[in-house]
């Protein structure tokens, strides 16, 4: 019950009360002592809800661990959609069926969102979720041009998740629809061949969209114990495809078994993967090919000891195929201990694993939505991990983390921009200009990387509440100068306060240190020597990023509720890739209808 409550209030704290004041909890207005040892970088584990939680407007930037949700602008406003919500009892009585949301801000910017709850049965929910938001607006690039960025963001969703007696089985079906600009340029102005209408020099001034269509199912036993049987699994398939061209079939299906036994307990999670991209340049050839590759996994376990001191050891092992590749083997240890000095006070913790990190192309394409859109790239594998810390509580509502991991990685993928001298022929009089490509190509380097985390929670009962995360980098490269566009530090603070029972506001600040972004310059043959001349290394620093917003939204009826978020109150016109700078100080307000 206590966990429940925690994941309850987690979620509360960080989203927009709107829907709270329109449909609120009443376990948020209750002092609560939360006796669990908290760990939020674990917050996207079970969670169990009485009924489905609605998370209202959201702005949030993207955590910088290089393996991000990106969006072509980020404006420090983007939308959650709604999870679909698991039941493990009688759910009290329904009190409505949903939310409209609507709002307009500066860039030229509308936004509408419709939730839909339907409790089908006492151990049933049906729902539906959509969002729209997009933007019409120029930013000022670094060299002085002023270009268009406009960007849209659409999703869809429709779940069902029908709760057995001790099992939760939850389905959905999903499709999302993003569009952009490829509107960057680095440092300088534009050159005149870019502006030119239709060039076909390179992707500056494209529009791109990523469409992408989904079908997830679970199976799985929120309420699991470590002494109980349990089999469930996962099951995901996605299509994805570009306006470029591209596409990529996704599947996995992974099964998660446990059994007890005398002397512990025996686990194993087990799957397969398969994906095919189209139409993508062979990194081996430089042919437009396809790229089919597939990977058996399992990691069989054993856990032993109790609740004071456990021990989980076991093995992750891959079978890789890949159609321009040998099969491969990797292999990485499991291990992890938790000693519990004192109860519900402190927690130590320690560990070793590993990972193969498939880097297919919608991966690679949201992480970074300006790379070139007929990439390949290679997959990573983290070779080792060690990881450890200790978690606990400084007082009955406020819960800390502190942590590390130091990981080894074979193949890490690396975004640089390629500049070339531009021979246009007789259209273009000498000297010929300098030309840099807007969509980042990649490089690879092994390198190992040490990471420090602290986190700090308190919670008041839903009237204060504070979130604080910080992490700190150190990057070891095995040939490359830099670790390329990764930071140094980054940090983010989110306090929420609700003022009266009608008036909640909360704020969010965001900071990323300081990174080093790469380009590399290569120049024409030299045919009267006949010689290539070596590319040349460019070093540009990207200065460190601050963004705070703040929201808030005020019932003005048990039905209406009204909302307003200003983003990006630093008025900082900071880059998220380099030359792409993202938008200065915007707003969104609108209105909500709960039904």
């Amino acid at each position: 019950m206590y966990i429940k409550i925690k994941a309850v209030l987690l979620i509360a704290i960080i989203g927009i009360p709107g829907w709270a004041s329109a449909q609120r909890d009443t376990t948020l207005n209750r002092e609560v002592e939360v006796v669990k040892s908290f760990t939020p970088t674990l917050l996207d584990v079970h969670k169990i809800n009485d009924l489905p939680k609605i998370k209202d407007t959201e702005p949030k930037k993207p955590v910088f661990d290089y393996n991000i949700s990106s969006q072509p602008v980020v404006n420090s406003f983007a939308v959650n959609p709604l999870k679909a919500a698991t039941i493990v009892s009688n759910p009290p009585e329904q009190k409505g069926y949903g939310l409209i949301k609507a709002g307009v801000g500066n860039y030229y910017k509308p936004y509408g969102e419709f939730f839909f709850n339907h409790l089908a049965s006492k151990k049933s929910i049906f729902g539906i979720h959509a969002m729209h938001l997009s933007s019409n607006g120029k930013l000022k690039l670094e060299g002085g041009d002023k270009v268009d960025a406009p960007f849209s963001k659409n999703e869809a969703e429709v779940y069902w998740t029908q709760s057995f007696s001790q099992k939760i089985l939850s389905t959905s079906v999903s499709f999302n629809h993003d569009g952009f600009n490829y509107y960057g340029y680095p440092k300088d102005a534009v050159p005149a061949p870019l502006l030119e209408e239709n060039q076909n020099i390179n992707y500056f001034g494209t529009h791109q969209t990523f469409s992408k269509g989904g079908i997830k199912v679970k199976l799985d036993n929120p309420s699991l114990e470590m002494n109980d049987p349990d089999f469930g699994f996962d099951f995901v398939y996605n299509y994805f495809q570009t306006k470029t061209g591209q596409n990529e079939h996704f599947g996995n299906f992974t099964a998660h078994m446990q059994q007890p036994f005398n002397f512990g307990t025996g686990l194993l999670n087990a799957g397969v993967s398969y994906v095919q991209d189209n139409n993508i340049i062979n990194r081996f050839d430089a042919n437009i090919t396809s790229r089919r590759q597939s990977w058996l996994f399992a990691n069989p376990a054993v856990y032993l000891g109790k609740k004071e001191l456990n021990l989980r050891g076991g093995l992750k092992v891959w079978y890789i195929s890949d159609q321009d590749l040998s099969a491969q083997v990797r292999i990485a240890p499991d291990v992890l201990v938790n000693y519990t000095p004192v109860e519900d006070v402190i927690k130590i913790y320690a560990g070793i694993d590993g990972n193969h990190i498939s880097n297919h192309y919608s991966k690679i394409a949201y992480e970074n939505p300006f790379v070139d859109p007929e990439h390949d790239v290679k997959n990573s594998f983290e070779k080792i991990r060690f990881y450890g810390g200790f978690d606990g509580k400084f007082g009955k509502r406020t819960n800390f983390k502190i942590g590390f991991d130091y990981a080894i990685t074979d193949d890490q993928p690396f975004y640089y921009l390629h500049e070339y001298t531009y021979t246009g022929g007789s259209s273009y009089p000498n000297p010929d200009p300098l030309i840099a490509d807007n969509d980042f190509k990649i490089l690879y380097d092994d390198f190992n990387r040490f990471k420090i985390n602290a986190e700090v929670f308190h919670t008041s009962a839903g009237k204060f509440d504070l979130l604080a995360n910080a992490n700190y980098y150190i990057y070891n490269m095995k040939n490359e100068a830099e670790a390329w566009n990764m930071p140094d530090w980054d940090a983010n603070l989110t306090i929420g306060f609700n003022i009266t029972e009608r008036l909640n506001v909360a704020a969010d600040i965001f900071l990323i240190g300081t990174r080093k972004a790469l380009v590399m310059e290569t120049l024409f043959r030299d045919y009267i020597n006949d010689s290539v001349n070596q590319p040349i290394f460019k070093s540009f620093n990207l200065d460190a990023a601050f963004d705070l917003n703040v929201r808030g939204s005020y019932k003005i009826t048990e039905k209406f509720s009204a909302f307003a978020s200003l983003n990006n109150f630093g008025f900082q016109k900071y880059e998220r890739w380099f030359g792409y700078p993202v938008q200065s100080f915007n707003f969104l307000a609108g209105v909500s209808y709960a039904f």
